[in-house]
């Protein structure tokens, strides 16, 4: 089944025809014949997900599938290793804000999973920056950060904002046909995580058997990831992302990574400088 679907010819002149009679009568002004060419141009570029990939997208784990079994792998939290808060403003492309939305929203479940306040309310402040330059700032509730306070002391509570915000924000996206960006931030999201999980097994001076469990357990999410992505084949700057993420995909070579084997340090360590690889062309 194809996984890649072209807007339909009959959509793109009704689309044109709407522009066109908004234009009235008399004539449409330089702006609007500027106005009406990028969206013509827009209609035409236009790719939308097969129903299955955009089933995947909207099914996609948060990253608190993985955060969560960090601290039950008992993996300590290091603010060290997570996005610098202080980088938010270097971000100023579309797909650069989109990657960090998603990479600041895995630190965000990080620092929540942790019980990490102040960590928290600095990632919070991050993704809601980066989702108000993208237009999606609307999802972020404005009492939002008084929520976090009022429930900083009820770990359960603070995890499901997060959650609700995470499913907000991909029905917005989907919804207003900007599935593009979603799967950027699902991106960002996932590489974090297992940039997370990768540090958290080469800095663990315990057994790290059961923190590399935790990165072999995103196989399946990882797939579907990469599946989503090979929709976007015939766009170069997708392709670039799809390209990076298909990297990854050593990590999950048995030999490397087996859920239950124990992974000798060397492994991990060539696991995490895979990773962050990936994450640093993200992040820098």
């Amino acid at each position: 089944m194809k996984m890649l679907k072209k807007i339909s010819s009959s959509k793109m002149l009704a689309s044109l025809c709407i522009v066109f009679i908004l234009a009235g009568c008399n004539g449409p002004s330089d702006q609007n014949r500027i106005v009406n060419k990028a969206v013509a141009d827009s209609i035409n570029r236009e790719i939308s997900l097969s129903p299955e990939s955009q089933i995947l997208l909207n099914n996609f784990p948060t990253p608190f599938e993985v955060t969560a079994l960090l601290i039950k792998a008992k993996a300590g939290y290091s603010f060290d290793i997570a996005n610098t808060p202080d980088w938010v403003d270097n971000y100023n492309t579309e797909m650069s804000k989109a990657l960090n939305l998603g990479v600041y929203s895995a630190d965000l479940c990080y620092s929540v999973t942790y019980k990490r306040i102040d960590e928290t309310n600095k990632f919070l402040a991050c993704t809601n920056k980066l989702a108000d330059e993208l237009g999606i700032a609307g999802v972020y509730d404005k009492t939002l950060m008084d929520k976090f306070k009022k429930n900083d002391n009820n770990n359960e509570e603070m995890i499901a904002l997060v959650k609700n915000l995470f499913r907000n924000s991909n029905d917005f996206l989907s919804k207003n046909n900007r599935t593009q960006v979603a799967v950027m931030v699902v991106s960002g999201a996932f590489t974090e995580g297992i940039y997370l999980a990768a540090s958290a097994a080469v800095t663990s001076v315990f057994d790290n058997s059961q923190i590399l469990a935790v990165i072999a357990a995103q196989k399946e999410n990882y797939e579907k990831l990469t599946a989503i992505l090979s929709a976007y084949n015939s766009d170069p700057k997708m392709k670039s992302l799809a390209d990076d993420m298909a990297t990854l995909k050593p990590i999950w070579i048995p030999v490397a990574v087996a859920p239950g084997k124990k992974v000798s340090r060397e492994q991990a360590e060539k696991i995490f400088d895979l990773a962050g690889s990936v994450r640093d062309k993200m992040v820098k």
